[in-house]
This record gives structure tokens, C-alpha cells and sequence, in this order.
């Protein structure tokens, strides 16, 4: 019986932090009702993952700590219809036979599900992206060695860095956590923006993909300039205005 609350309460904590992916922040009303729970539970549940410092208490709920990047379980369900398109309509864009470096990510992961199938070479730092290919033998995968973040299944360091310094690329594939005119493609992380500095730089063409909540943020680490970027995938809700500043900017949006 133990072991079935832990789950319960396991589940609970993923979907609060699936909510504040979506929101920033939310009551503790709204979370009773979404999790047909009491109140009372509820506020312990924010008080243990709060004690963990995946969220910040507030009076009478709870929002994303400041510049604070969830878990990529926590992550994968927000926007998931938006990432799932988008998804889609990258991967009916990549030809047969492109070699194509891919970071982390939860938008990077949809792509690589709708390219199963298509013969393609995938070269990767991220162990979540190579297990998508394990029962598709028309996809040859290389995966670069390297230190592994469990926060978002990525390998980074040295060794991430002088494998692909060793590989040509005609498509790099990356997944952003902010996207401006000025400051270019970000992350959180720096050892992850490092890595994709060689993928960025080994390709003939840079592709984001990333859904409409990414566009206009900025986060600690630069992955590329915005001059660096060939095209974004996003979906219909992406900003007009933004779109057309990154239309004129020569990057080619593509809405999905």
C-alpha cells in the first residue's frame, strides 16, 4: 500500500511540474481540481517539491522557480499537441539519406518519432534521441560519448565536443529554450550550448524546432546567433510580429 501512495504521489508531483511547464505558475485551487485531490494535500505536495527547489512557494500556490529548468519528464507533456506537429512536419522536410546532428529535447524527440522509417543518419549527444532508432534499422545512429545530465538524458563535455568535431553535418536539429532577435538560440546550460556550438558549426543548415512559448526568451547560455539559424518549425500561435522580425532576419519560420 506504501509503495502505491509513493506512486500516486510521484504522479502528482510530474503533474504539477507539467503544469507549471505550461503556466509559470498556479493555485492550489486549480491543482485540487485538476488533481481530484484536497487542498491539504496539495499544499504538502508543493511544500516537498518546493523543499526540493523544483518550485517556489507563493501565497496560495506555486510557480517556477526563477531561470530554473525542469526535468525533461516534467516537460514532455507541455505544449504536447504543438511539439507533436511540429514534430511532424520537420521531420516531412528532412530528405532521405541527410546526415543530421541532433541535440536534446522534448520537441527533438517528436521530430525523431515522425522520422522513423525514413533512411536517414542520425548523430547524436543525447541517449533519449538514440533509443528512438533502436528498432529501426534503416536509421544508422552514432552517439558521442561524453558526461551524462539526467535533468535532460544529454552526454556533454570534451568527448560530446571531439566527436562531432569529427563529422559533417547536413542538417543540425536543435531543440532551444529561448529564442530572440538579439541574443540568438539559448539554454540553461552551459555544457549543453557548447555542444551545440559544434553541431552549429559542422552543418550546412541550422534548424530549430521549438513551440510558441519558446519565442521571444532568452536563457543563460548562447547555443548560436540568430544569423546561424537557416529555419524555424513552430506552430501556428508563434507571435506574427516575431515571426515576421525572423522572416526578415532570412530565417525561413515554417508553421505547423
Amino acid at each position: 500500500m506504501l509503495e502505491t501512495r509513493n506512486m500516486i504521489k510521484a504522479e502528482r508531483h510530474d503533474t504539477i511540474l507539467s503544469e507549471l511547464a505550461k503556466r509559470g505558475a498556479i493555485s492550489v485551487q486549480e491543482l485540487s481540481n485538476l488533481l481530484h485531490v484536497s487542498e491539504a494535500t496539495v499544499r504538502r505536495d508543493l511544500t516537498e517539491l518546493d523543499e526540493r527547489s523544483l518550485v517556489q512557494r507563493t501565497h496560495g500556490g506555486a510557480a517556477l522557480l526563477e531561470g530554473d529548468e525542469l526535468p525533461f519528464s516534467s516537460k514532455i507533456t507541455a505544449h504536447l499537441a504543438e511539439k507533436r506537429r511540429i514534430g511532424a512536419v520537420a521531420a516531412s522536410l528532412i530528405l532521405p539519406g541527410s546526415v543530421i546532428g541532433c541535440s536534446g529535447g522534448t520537441t527533438v524527440i517528436q521530430v525523431m518519432k515522425a522520422l522513423k522509417g525514413k533512411a536517414v543518419r542520425v548523430i547524436t549527444n543525447a541517449v533519449n534521441v538514440a533509443m528512438e532508432f533502436a528498432h529501426s534499422p534503416e536509421t544508422e545512429v552514432l552517439v558521442t560519448g561524453g558526461f551524462f545530465r539526467g535533468r535532460t538524458y544529454e552526454l556533454v563535455g570534451r568527448v560530446a565536443e571531439r566527436t562531432l568535431n569529427e563529422v559533417n553535418l547536413d542538417i543540425a536539429l536543435v531543440g532551444i529554450d529561448g529564442l530572440s532577435i538579439e541574443r540568438g538560440l539559448t539554454t540553461y546550460n552551459q555544457a549543453e550550448a557548447y555542444v551545440s556550438h559544434e553541431l552549429v558549426a559542422r552543418a550546412r543548415e541550422v534548424w530549430a524546432v521549438a513551440d510558441y512559448s519558446k519565442l521571444g526568451l532568452v536563457k543563460p547560455a548562447v547555443m548560436a546567433p540568430l544569423e546561424k539559424l537557416t529555419r524555424l518549425v513552430t506552430d501556428a500561435s508563434a507571435p506574427s510580429d516575431f515571426v515576421a522580425r525572423l522572416r526578415d532576419a532570412g530565417v525561413d519560420v515554417v508553421l505547423a
